[in-house]
């Protein structure tokens, strides 16, 4: 299915060619994996730029044209647009070809390969990877490298299928994991959505505060690093907030009723709850951050 020589990958095109595009199309082909590599795109700068740092072999902003030997194709746009050109990819490739995403939200699109007659030839993949910096100029082949990669099969996708994915992510150096979409969906609300809305609440309340000047003015670095997602893509998060919607409405939901009771232990003056919540946030950040 799709591979050359059982190694790789014959023709692999990259829809988007961003940070995460363009650096698993050179870090593809930096391997080995990729005997060419094409990106699609909409802005010629950023394609231009993916080329010259020898990402890319070809650019285009026809993704039908793109797709029709492709024996791999990997949407790298932001979650919504990916949703929608699915179809168009399945109508453009042919019937061996490889299709996966890079993706934070899983369930529509899982569900929407189903729903084209794709399960065959679909695995939606997640790797957990980024940098402050976007677009081509900032990608990196050794991205990924240490990284988590979560996969999303669903109960009709062939071990083959898996298999030839994994083996993808793992050559990139990444760390690979397989759950359901909704498990997927459900853990991604809190571990990455979550956080990004409470900093972008965050930012707004001091932006709204009256005292907004000397917030400013006296913002440290906590209150800069808590608030350092705030300054991620308007668009891209309103994408991924709709689309996720479920799982992030019951993750703030969480969230609300332990800020309730934060806020009761703070009026009341219950050092015994306070401690309590920040020995268990305590317990949670050494779990994460050893």
């Amino acid at each position: 299915m799709g591979e050359h020589s059982g190694k790789g990958w014959r023709h692999c095109v990259v829809v988007g060619a961003g940070l995460l595009g363009a650096s698993l199309a050179g870090a593809g082909k930096a391997r080995g994996l990729f005997v060419r590599t094409t990106g699609v795109g909409r802005s010629a700068a950023n394609l231009a730029t993916a080329r010259a740092r020898g990402f890319l072999d070809d650019t285009t902003s026809d993704l039908a044209r793109a797709c029709a030997d492709a024996d791999l194709v990997v949407l790298a746009t932001p979650v919504r647009t990916a949703l929608e050109q699915l179809a168009e990819v399945a109508a453009n490739t042919p019937a061996s070809c490889v299709i996966t995403d890079v993706g934070s939200v899983k369930g529509p699109i899982v569900a929407e390969a189903r729903r084209l007659g794709l399960a065959g030839r679909f695995l939606g993949a997640h790797p957990l990877a980024g940098k402050a910096e976007s677009g081509a100029g900032a990608a990196d082949v050794d991205l990924f490298r240490g990284a988590t990669v979560v996969l999303t099969p669903c109960h009709v996708t062939s071990a083959r299928l898996r298999e030839r994915i994994r083996m993808l992510w793992e050559r990139l150096d990444a760390r690979v994991l397989e759950m359901s979409a909704a498990e997927h969906d459900e853990a991604l609300a809190t571990s990455s959505h979550l956080p990004q809305m409470v900093a972008y609440i965050l930012a707004a309340a001091a932006d709204g505060a009256p005292a907004r000047e000397r917030i400013v003015a006296l913002a440290a670095s906590g209150f800069r690093d808590t608030t350092r997602l705030a300054a991620s893509d308007p668009d891209m998060w309103t994408d991924i907030a709709q689309l996720n919607r479920a799982a992030l409405l019951s993750a703030i939901d969480d969230f609300a009723a332990l800020w309730a009771k934060l806020r009761k232990a703070v009026d009341e003056e219950d050092e015994a709850a306070l401690r309590e919540l920040i020995a268990a946030a305590r317990r949670l950040r050494k779990a994460v951050a050893p």
